[in-house]
């Protein structure tokens, strides 16, 4: 165990002084499992291969290969902090891979391995819960220079209204930036710091996408505070040396930590994340069923709950997979040394392998052993759409655990029955004869959600009718035609800023751009084009496309061919892309 040697070496001429190491005849007991560490080896060589092969079809390896050359994981007692495995690569005493670099303390981007702290925060603070709803719909944040932000998920897809069940498990990138948005990034570094993290220490440089990774930390100290999730919110530092003794047998140096340290987070809070990354369930929208995240059935045919949160960084340059059970703490890195990015390798597929392996080899013929939960929770029936108490039109409903006093006292709104007239289609009116009205419940969504529906198909109600004038609607078309051009850029926004996700590799970042008809217009053919350059053109509605992000001020317009064979062009929207 190499690394761990000289990891343990480094402490011990912290606390002795290298002369008194020097001078030799101690005693040293550590805290390692050397077959454990052993097996850990053998795994992340087998998974590396495997990569490296493309587990044995190599015609369907991208171009060039994987290119992952380099692994690291460490196993810690979550109760008590002791590291019983630390491999800081396959092989410490190869140049090619820089293996004599300690993966478990080098400073990496975490990715999305650390988006349960900004969710622990958020629930610890009372003003969400696992059943709060919120829309995963296209959102941009001011950032703290006053820049627009508009984060986007690993599979540029949006989901629309979600619970923050669903949000963490299968790890959706804007609603996480939501959360940490609604707390504030000093609520969050703070619990990192209390949980172990010494890195996230300065908040004023940190922005929104530190919940995304966007900050630098330590595999070893990211494990020890996902120990505070596994032993019911106290916090461990991470422990290497039992005692050291001289050759007289005096204890130089010995273990101060007590099992179950100070408590830096609500035993609730830690059982309400541990609950939401063992929901098998919920992470299925990202990863599927019977995913390697779920770990085998214990000797006796019980379930093995284990909880974990994958992770994988820009350009696909950091893989991450942090989990536990009661009983064990694994964390992995997949990557290389030289931050050289690896070819289209995530976290379920690098790190993942590796940290489902160890847990299966780690806990073989030990019993299966369940969280326990604390005091202080209540489990309530909610709507599964809005998270609020269901009424009588909720089509679908959940249970979910809340922490007692923040359980929904609203009852749901967003499934709402409406009278129809059927002749029109519009809604009913006191003129509507009885026997032409019917009724319908419609998913009405919140405004934000609008355009998200519009894309998806999902039918909103007819607007409420207001009597009006005789000649107002003539009125409003003829001003809403003064108001805009024959030609429409729809999205993206005048001058709105995106900044490249630190959680995407850069050719999966893309936006749509889209255009319409302004009133009355009737276009033969449109062309979408950035900065005067055509990117697509169309003949038929909808007029959009998908345009890969790239650094720099862009600016995009449409230009329109109609019936009458004149040319119409809209007004250009200017946007700036960060790096």
């Amino acid at each position: 165990a190499p690394h761990f040697t000289m990891y343990v070496r480094g402490l011990l001429e912290e606390e002795l002084g290298l002369e008194r190491l020097e001078q030799g005849g101690l005693h040293i007991y550590t805290t390692m499992d050397l077959d454990l560490n052993e097996t850990a080896r053998d795994l992340v060589r087998y998974r590396l291969e495997r990569l490296a092969t493309c587990d044995g079809r190599p015609d369907a390896c991208p171009p060039g290969g994987h290119n992952v050359r380099n692994a690291a994981l460490v196993a810690l007692d979550p109760q008590t902090g002791e590291i019983l495995a630390m491999l800081g690569s396959p092989d410490y005493f190869s140049a090619r891979i820089d293996g004599a670099v300690n993966g478990t303390t080098a400073l990496r981007q975490p990715g999305s391995s650390i988006k349960p702290i900004t969710y622990a925060a958020a629930l610890e603070q009372g003003a969400l819960t696992p059943a709060t709803m919120m829309l995963d719909v296209r959102t941009s944040f001011v950032t703290k220079e006053g820049r627009p932000y508009v984060p986007l998920n690993y599979d540029l897809q949006f989901r629309g209204p979600v619970h923050l069940r669903e949000a963490l498990a299968s790890s959706y990138n804007l609603v996480a930036v939501k959360v940490l948005d609604t707390i504030g990034v000093e609520a969050m570094t703070r619990l990192a710091r209390r949980m172990g993290i010494t890195t996230l220490d300065d908040p004023d440089r940190l922005g929104l996408a530190v919940t995304l990774g966007g900050g630098e930390v330590r595999l070893l100290e990211l494990a020890a505070a996902f120990s505070a999730f596994a032993n019911g919110g106290h916090s461990v530092r991470p422990v290497a040396i039992l005692r050291v003794e001289d050759e007289t047998g005096a204890v130089l140096l010995s273990s101060s930590q007590e099992p179950a340290g100070t408590e830096v987070l609500d035993p609730r809070v830690a059982y309400l994340i541990t609950d939401i990354l063992s929901d098998d369930v919920a992470r299925i929208p990202s990863f599927g069923e019977d995913s390697v995240l779920a770990l085998s059935r214990a000797a006796d045919g019980s379930p093995r709950p284990a909880a974990a949160k994958t992770g994988t960084t820009t350009d696909f340059r950091d893989n991450w997979t942090l989990g536990y059970t009661p009983d064990l703490v694994v964390g992995v890195w997949t990557g290389n040394a030289d931050n050289e990015p690896m070819a289209d390798v995530s976290g379920i597929d690098g790190a993942a392998p590796i940290w489902h392996d160890l847990m299966e080899a780690a806990l073989k013929g030990r019993p299966a052993r369940r969280f326990q939960e604390p005091e202080g929770l209540v489990e309530v029936e909610v709507c599964a759409l809005s998270g609020l108490l269901p009424d009588h039109d909720c089509p679908h409903r959940t249970t979910e655990l809340f922490l007692v006093g923040s359980e929904p006292a609203e009852t749901c709104h967003m499934h709402q029955r409406i009278a129809l007239d059927r002749a029109t289609g519009l809604r009913a009116t006191a003129d509507t004869p009885s026997e032409d009205i019917v009724e319908r419940v419609y998913t009405v969504l919140p405004a934000g959600a609008q355009s998200w529906a519009r894309e998806q198909d999902i039918p909103q109600p007819p607007p409420a009718l207001e009597p009006q004038p005789a000649g107002d609607s003539q009125l409003v078309a003829q001003v809403a035609g003064e108001r805009e051009g024959p030609l429409v850029v729809r999205s993206p926004d005048q001058g709105e800023v995106f900044r490249l996700d630190p959680g995407l590799p850069r050719e999966a970042q893309k936006i749509r751009l889209s255009a319409r008809p302004g009133a009355g217009a009737s276009l033969l053919e449109v062309a979408l084009l950035v900065d005067g350059q055509p990117l697509a053109v169309f003949g038929a509605p909808p007029y959009e496309v998908l345009w890969p992000l790239e650094p720099g001020v862009h600016l995009i317009s449409a230009e329109g061919l109609e019936a009458s064979g004149s040319r119409v062009v809209s007004e250009a929207i200017q946007i700036t892309v960060l790096e």
